[in-house]
C-alpha cells in the first residue's frame, strides 16, 4: 500500500492523542518523535 504521508501531521495527531491522554507537552513530543522514528524504520521508499 503507499499512502501520502505528512510527517509534520503525524506528529501532530500523536501529539493530540498522547494529550488526551494526559502526557504534558515535552513527554508528548517526544512520543510522537518515537513514532515517526517507528513508522520511518518499518518503512520503505518505494519509486513513483
Amino acid at each position: 500500500m503507499i499512502i501520502d504521508f505528512d510527517d509534520r501531521k503525524f506528529k501532530s495527531e500523536v501529539k493530540s492523542i498522547a494529550k488526551k491522554y494526559g502526557a504534558k507537552s515535552s513527554d508528548a513530543e517526544m512520543v510522537a518523535s518515537m513514532a515517526l522514528s517507528i513508522v520511518i524504520k518499518s518503512s520503505k521508499p518505494v519509486k513513483q
